[in-house]
């Protein structure tokens, strides 16, 4: 049983997972306290004023430093921000109130409303840091205009000032929006790098990887194709609920051949909007070295688009060092994608790769060392158990030989024999495959569990059917550990129940290798519940699960569940 659903996706703060940052309780600390300063600044500024406007501007200043510093307790004591959207329209109108106050005898109210428009850009992204920029260049040039100028200084030069903010506020908008997007990649790759193992598999990986890009982005669907050299390509789905499974089949081969069809150097985003009936896409691409635009993605990112009903998508080439194509991909509904969550993405996925590489070395590590030590389990196998074992099948056929068809004991001492040849046979199998090393995917699994049951039902009496649906490919160690807890559940039913009968049914749908042990008992006086403690822990290994259950009358089932890419002993 897939158990992703059990993980919650990364917990990123608010306010990065909504695109902005004016929730991040660092960036807003460090913005109250920049507002303090600048209140600091504002009262000394109107202190060095002469004239009449020096008291005015002095109280409005004090004024400006009480509300900083009301917000700064407020924001040191881990409070929630009050009203974050008006504050810095409320910083800008302060100062204006200043300018116009000490009648802009000090340039530095003009400098001043930088502030502003860096605190909303910061925040709230480039548009929020623009518009407060423009807002504060018009009311800046209506009080000179209201005024005719300042002093000795004519209007036309005192215009120069509100001039200046208008160029320099969409500078500063423009360069907090770049911070934004480096502290925002920062996060991100930190929190996940926080919680990724390489020692725990590259699937263990994929799937926190993805559930935290869907829940950071977003996203209705992400997928991530791992093409890792000396493996097969694996494929990984996660839904808006965080469920992650890793898909297999015809659904696989289509999306691997499709996204194998994307660049191997360029990030894509595509968007299907409607102009009434009439559909229209847009698309943009940037080339990963030179940034440049690229539209060499275009037909792949379509061709992606329908083949998954995706209104938005983001899609990009990750573990570029691989020598096969590996890929992310991210879907929405109700989210437009564009260019710059494609940056942040690729920032992103460009720290994580190392890790994601390194968990692909491990696990070839480790099977090379899980097929080593099975060859030489194999050969120690054949020292101490195959002759041992054909010694004692050599003994039994001489004392056939000497039992006459009239002996009491000749149809038993014929059976034991089969017994013996029958397992001797699988023994050599085993110890074969075992010296050979192999562990890749089968279908070994049913016909396995058919002689288990055949023999089981010779041997005491209980009889046991198999019925397996459709085929099931799976590795020959997780086929081993099944073999096993299906051993282990018939041992049970003949210790523990009245049972004459047995059923065991397996399946494999989306991923799950699933199967259901079945023996009967007295509607009337059902056995006390029993957990199989062993057989659940092996399931749970496997990243699985197992449940007996009772909701049939006078049927107690015994269900066991596991990812059909799942590997024997991995955590």
């Amino acid at each position: 049983m897939d158990n992703s659903s059990a993980t919650s996706p990364a917990v990123l703060p608010p306010g990065v997972a909504n695109g902005g940052l004016h929730l991040n309780p660092e960036l807003r600390r460090i913005l109250a306290n920049i507002r303090v300063i600048v209140a600091i600044v504002a009262i000394t500024e109107a202190l060095s004023l002469s004239g009449t406007g020096r008291t005015p501007a002095a109280l409005a200043a004090v004024g400006y430093a009480v509300y900083a510093g009301w917000l700064c307790w407020v924001e040191t004591r881990g409070n929630h921000p009050v009203l974050p959207r008006i504050t810095p329209w409320v910083d800008a109108g302060w100062i204006l109130l200043f300018a116009w106050l000490a009648e802009a005898q000090s340039s530095l109210f003009i400098l001043l409303l930088l502030f502003p428009v860096l605190f909303a850009s910061l925040s709230f992204g480039f548009v929020s840091g623009l518009l407060v920029s423009l807002f504060a260049a018009a009311v800046a040039a209506a009080q000179l205009l209201i005024h005719k100028g300042y002093g000795d200084i004519p209007w036309q030069g005192a215009m120069l000032q509100p001039l200046s903010l208008l160029v320099l506020g969409p500078l500063v908008a423009a360069l907090a929006r770049a911070g934004v997007q480096m502290n925002e990649q920062l996060t991100v790759a930190d929190r996940l790098l926080g919680q990724l193992d390489p020692r725990r598999g590259v699937r263990r990986i994929a799937e926190t990887t993805l559930r935290t890009l869907t829940h950071h982005f977003d996203a209705d669907r992400g997928l991530i194709l791992l093409w890792l050299p000396d493996s097969e390509p694996r494929l990984f789905d996660c839904d808006a609920s965080g469920n992650v499974n890793e898909l297999s089949g015809e659904l696989h081969a289509s999306l691997v051949e499709s996204l194998g069809c994307l660049p191997p150097d360029v990030a894509a985003v595509h968007h299907l909007g409607h102009v009434g009936r009439l559909p229209l896409r847009r698309h943009s691409g940037f080339d990963l070295e030179t940034r440049a635009s690229n539209s060499a993605a275009r037909a792949a990112a379509e061709q992606l688009a329908q083949l998954l009903d995706a209104q938005s998508m983001v899609a990009m080439p990750i573990c570029r060092r691989a020598p096969h194509p590996c890929r992310l991909l991210l879907a929405s509904r109700h989210r437009r994608y564009r260019a710059r969550d494609a940056e942040l993405l690729y920032g992103v996925m460009e720290q994580l790769a190392p890790v994601i590489e390194n968990a692909g070395l491990l696990e070839r590590l480790t099977e090379a060392a899980m097929a080593t030590e099975r060859a030489r389990i194999g050969r120690d196998l054949h020292d101490t158990a195959i002759q041992p074992y054909l010694g004692l099948k050599y003994g039994i056929e001489a004392l056939a030989r000497k039992a006459a068809p009239d002996n009491p004991l000749h149809r038993d001492i014929h059976a034991l024999k089969d017994v013996a040849i029958s397992e001797l046979h699988h023994l050599r199998e085993l110890v074969t495959d075992m010296r050979a090393g192999a562990c890749g995917a089968d279908d070994a699994l049913a016909p396995a569990l058919r002689r288990q049951a055949k023999r089981f039902s010779e041997l005491f009496g209980i009889e046991v059917s198999v019925c397996c649906e459709g085929e099931l490919p799976v590795r020959r160690s997780l086929a081993a550990a099944i073999f096993a807890m299906v051993g282990e559940a018939l041992t049970n039913i003949r210790r523990h129940t009245d049972a004459s009968r047995a059923e065991i049914v397996v399946s494999a749908q989306a991923g799950v290798c699933s199967l259901r042990i079945t023996n009967a008992h007295d509607p009337h006086a059902p056995p006390p519940p029993f957990i199989p403690r062993s057989i659940v822990e092996r399931a749970e290994s496997l990243h699985g699960r197992a449940v007996v259950e009772r909701q049939r009358p006078g049927l107690t089932d015994l269900i066991i569940s596991i990812p059909a890419h799942s590997k024997h002993g991995q955590p």
